[in-house]
């Protein structure tokens, strides 16, 4: 079985500025229960149309691999077809930008995918989102941010540089429970100096899976108000986004 839930949830200096929220998220379970795709995408603060970016990436990201993977595939196939998912918003966002009479520049927004089929994970990412991964009662970073040569590097899917040099790999195990972010919930969740994960923050999210009366809609409100609070506002004025996700055999 698969339980998952997720939000995403404006800044307050997006507030303080009235920019909408840049930062998008989406999931598609796969047929049979065979697995699922995910993903969360992080609008660039820089890009005037950051949202659009970001929001038609994940849709379509999602859609796309849940129509091509199956079972058969071997570990490299899948890697590939991440690949070709990456070049295909591309794609859409430079037909977007044209539409829109914009730049495709105006789209810049990261994007980091994680895939789960059978017994085997994949991620993709380019951008600065983060997934974590929980076994047992221990904690990983699966996919860490994309790191440049300077600080202020930036790696966007509206380059096609920066997805030739996206990371495309396989996990190195299955993990049942896990967590995509982006880099607002990741600065505070996960060590910047060893990339110690907070079992503290992450280990309430977890919990709610097993809980007899487990309602996704109820549990994203939930979310939506923590992501949302006093609390979470003085740590981060970043815009939030947090997907959690659960494999089990129930």
């Amino acid at each position: 079985m698969i339980k998952l839930y997720g939000a995403s949830v404006i800044g307050t200096s997006h507030l303080t500025t009235e920019t909408p929220c840049h930062d998008a998220h989406a999931y598609r379970i796969l047929s049979d229960d065979l697995g699922y795709v995910a993903c969360v995408s992080d609008g660039m603060g820089s890009a005037s149309n950051a949202e659009l970016g970001s929001s038609t990436a994940s849709l379509f990201i999602v859609d796309f691999l849940k129509e091509k993977l199956h079972p058969g595939l071997t570990d490299d196939e899948v890697i590939l077809l991440i690949k070709e998912g990456y070049v295909q918003v591309n794609h859409l966002l430079e037909e977007t930008a044209e539409l829109h009479e914009l730049n495709v520049r105006d789209l810049n927004a990261t994007l980091l995918v994680y895939i789960s089929i059978k017994d085997r994970q994949f991620f993709g990412q380019v951008g600065d989102c983060t997934a974590i991964g929980k076994s047992g009662d221990t904690y990983k970073v699966l996919v860490p941010q994309q790191r440049g040569e300077y600080a202020n590097a930036t790696f966007s899917i509206c380059n096609m540089e920066s997805i030739e040099n996206g990371l495309y790999e396989k996990c190195d195990g299955f993990y049942p429970m896990v967590a995509l972010m982006s880099d607002g919930v990741e600065s505070i969740s996960v060590s910047a100096k060893d990339s110690t994960v907070s079992s503290l923050f992450f280990d309430p999210f977890f919990k709610v899976f097993s809980h007899q009366n487990y309602n996704q809609a109820e549990v994203q409100k939930s979310l939506e108000r923590f992501l949302q609070s006093e609390r979470i506002n003085k740590k981060t004025d970043d815009d939030k986004t947090l997907l959690f996700i659960q494999v089990s055999d129930e």
